[in-house]
């Protein structure tokens, strides 16, 4: 009888500490490049990174002389089809040699999938996008016990509005961007904010 009970006690004793030991390693949040870039990859499919440009729709005026750059943009993107181009009216400024031309700008079905807002007489337009790439493993490092942070590149990809923008990092082909992770029991690592 006196065995039972000792045999019981250990018995107990052995099954909480099991139970406390594989709750705590099954509890254990371990960051691995793996899942560092498979939450960061999750994160942008929901939450893109990208750089934008606002063109003018309607009526719109150029000057061929200051803006040239401008105008060969526009005429490129009606070549291409994402936009119409049509000439309204030409006038000759008084005492110069430049001259104001009036364009009537549309957007053509083609250049919806980087539209992001528009108005009657603009439109937000994606000029560069920036992607993962594959071959690039993230630096990791844990804050806490639940908590770490992954530092990747993106590359830029230039979509066909980027000729009417400045691009902001220009000597280079892609932007380091830190993401901030936590682990959650049920659902693993989680980008919970991303910042330059």
């Amino acid at each position: 009888m006196k065995n039972y009970k000792i045999l019981r006690k250990c018995t107990f004793s052995l099954f909480i500490f099991s139970f406390f030991f594989l709750g705590v390693s099954c509890d254990k949040a371990t960051l691995s490049e793996s899942n560092a870039w498979d939450a960061v990859d999750k994160y942008l499919k929901v939450n893109p990174i990208y750089e934008t440009v606002t063109m003018s729709l309607g009526e719109v005026k150029f000057s061929p002389n200051k803006d040239s750059r401008e105008l060969s943009a526009y005429k490129k993107l009606a070549q291409e089809g994402y936009i119409t181009f049509e000439a309204i009216k030409q006038k000759k400024k008084f005492l110069s040699k430049d001259s104001i031309l009036t364009y009537e700008v549309k957007l053509t079905d083609k250049a919806k999938p980087w539209v992001l807002n528009q108005k009657k007489n603009q439109v937000e337009v994606k000029s560069i996008e920036y992607q993962l790439d594959k071959k690039d493993d993230p630096k990791i490092e844990l804050t806490g016990k639940k908590s770490g942070k992954a530092i990747l590149n993106l590359h830029k990809a230039n979509t066909v509005f980027s000729i009417l923008s400045e691009d902001n990092n220009p000597h280079t082909t892609f932007i380091t961007q830190t993401f901030l992770l936590n682990f959650k029991k049920d659902k693993g690592w989680e980008v919970t904010k991303s910042k330059k």
